[in-house]
């Protein structure tokens, strides 16, 4: 068996073969699905998914990673601890366990957040025959995030006039400016792309081949980025009022936050992916949260994923220019330290038997 250090891995191919291997030795059910796209060595990409028990069962658990492909580092680490330490093989006679492995595999693979198509998926389940959502304060943020170069007299005009609108608007609101999604500049921050992305197909074809059946549903969607350092924070993404709010609450013992009341370490965005287990479940009970681990200060997170998108947007041929700004990405969204990993894994195990508990008591 693996130690806690261990289970985590230093890039998506080892991500992923630790995870089948211990799917392997956990006797689950395990299947492939191959993403288009290809690796920064040409290897192949594809979202793995490991299930216990089968599509008779009421009940489906659903831990699913990689959304934002370099969270998948994180993630992974928690996957592979539940097989490692056979915390999966506690699911009951009436709960099914289905463990999706790297949602994104193109941005985990390349250590980035986005897709290959620079959507951020997180913000690409809208109805996209419908107008996109609006968001005319990223219009006027866009040329700063991005400035033309990213040392000298260009990144310091940026940074300026980024803190000058913070400081006239608020952080709060400079941040829900920056985060909450837009649909127009497609090399941008938190593009939600203008049409259905190709892990966004994918996502509602696992839902539907592995839950279309059931009568409840929990999701369980791990992140990084946000919070306090090595904090797991359940987050919900609608407002408090809401009935599946409510069950969550109860769930996970009041540790519920969402944006709507501003408890939660996120802002509210626009296109998340539980938007998709509605569509495709519509039948079903649902329980969704988010699982956002914390890593550094969101400055720090901030600004690694301005690098990284100006990297991809205006290139450069400076190499440690580029080794900075991907090891800057690894540093915003996974902290490569003991302890840190063990908050995270024991984390972990604590939410998903919480969701397995409520699965079968509620």
């Amino acid at each position: 068996m693996l130690t806690v250090d261990s289970y985590f891995s230093a890039d998506y191919q080892g991500a992923r073969l630790k995870f089948r291997d211990a799917a392997t030795q956990a006797r689950a059910a395990l299947a492939e699905f191959r993403h288009p796209g290809r690796g920064p060595s040409d290897e192949v990409l594809s979202t793995d998914v490991a299930l216990f028990g089968d599509t008779t069962l009421p009940n489906l658990a659903i831990v699913a990673t990689g959304l934002h492909g370099v969270e998948g580092l994180c993630g992974s680490g928690c996957l592979v601890g539940l097989l490692e330490d056979r915390i999966v093989n506690e699911w009951t006679s009436d709960t099914a366990v289905l463990l999706v492995h790297a949602l994104n595999p193109y941005g985990f693979a390349h250590l980035r957040r986005v897709n290959e198509d620079n959507v951020d998926l997180n913000r690409n389940f809208v109805d996209h025959k419908k107008p996109f959502p609006k968001n005319d304060e990223y219009r006027k943020l866009h040329g700063s995030l991005l400035p033309e170069y990213w040392e000298g007299p260009s990144r310091d005009a940026a940074e300026s006039a980024l803190r000058l609108y913070a400081e006239a608007n608020g952080y709060d609101n400079f941040i829900s400016a920056v985060t909450r999604g837009q649909y127009e500049f497609a090399d941008g921050l938190f593009f939600g792309g203008r049409s259905p992305a190709f892990s966004n197909s994918l996502w509602r074809r696992l839902l539907s081949e592995y839950g279309s059946q059931r009568e409840r549903v929990c999701v369980i969607d791990i992140h990084s980025g946000l919070g306090p350092r090595g904090y797991g924070e359940i987050q919900f993404e609608r407002g408090p009022l809401d009935p599946e709010y409510q069950r969550a609450q109860t769930w996970y013992r009041g540790a519920v936050t969402t944006a709507e009341n501003g408890s939660s370490s996120s802002a509210a965005i626009t296109g998340y992916s539980a938007i998709a287990v509605a569509e495709t479940l519509p039948t079903a009970e649902r329980t969704c949260v988010t699982l956002e681990y914390g890593t550094v200060e969101l400055e720090q997170v901030l600004s690694a994923l301005r690098g990284d998108h100006w990297l991809h947007a205006r290139a450069s041929n400076d190499p440690r220019l580029t080794r900075e700004i991907k090891q800057n990405m690894r540093d915003a969204y996974y902290c490569d330290e003991a302890a840190w990993k063990r908050d995270v894994a024991e984390r972990a195990v604590e939410v998903f038997r919480w969701s397995l508990h409520g699965l079968s008591e509620w």
